[in-house]
């Protein structure tokens, strides 16, 4: 199986589990610095993504044993990509803060349509976008830690870079 596929295992155990169970540790590590990432690509602050990281551990703390894991139906970080969507949109809201409209606008009635962007619409892309990101960093710290040291170097220089 894919390391970093999500593994049933880890689902099943935080059904089980309390928030500061070794569990919920694995779900930290496996998914923390990618909800951060998306978070701070969202516009947010240092502070307010960590916010938004631990809003989230919440939500799937409370959710996780209503979820159906069904890779047949959809992925798991399809899921967690709506829980911290949510999130940062209830961020927003809070704030009162939204994007700016694009000028000028539909003032125009004979003029060419001005089409406003969502931005919303695409955050599944780059929530898809920093997964993958996530996904090749891991990989190459899990690599890291199981070769040799010079051997790594050749392999970024010569690979990554």
């Amino acid at each position: 199986m894919d390391q970093f596929a999500t593994r049933k295992t880890l689902l099943d155990r935080l059904r089980e589990t309390k928030i500061n169970d070794p569990a919920w540790n694995d779900f930290y590590d496996s998914y923390g610095a990618l909800i951060l990432s998306v978070a701070l690509k969202s516009g947010l602050s240092h502070a307010d993504a960590d916010d938004i990281l631990q809003q989230t551990c919440e939500k799937v703390h409370k959710s996780i044993k209503k979820f159906d894991y069904d890779p047949s139906k959809g992925r798991f970080r399809s899921w967690l990509c709506l829980i911290v969507k949510q999130r940062i949109a209830d961020h927003y809201r809070k704030l009162k803060k939204f994007p700016p409209l694009p000028s000028p606008l539909n003032e125009n009635p004979e003029g060419p349509y001005v089409e406003i962007e969502d931005p919303v619409d695409d955050f599944q892309k780059i929530f898809d976008k920093e997964y993958t990101e996530h996904i090749q960093y891991c990989g190459k710290m899990c690599l890291k830690k199981k070769i040799r040291p010079d051997h790594y170097e050749i392999f970024n220089a010569y690979v990554i870079e």
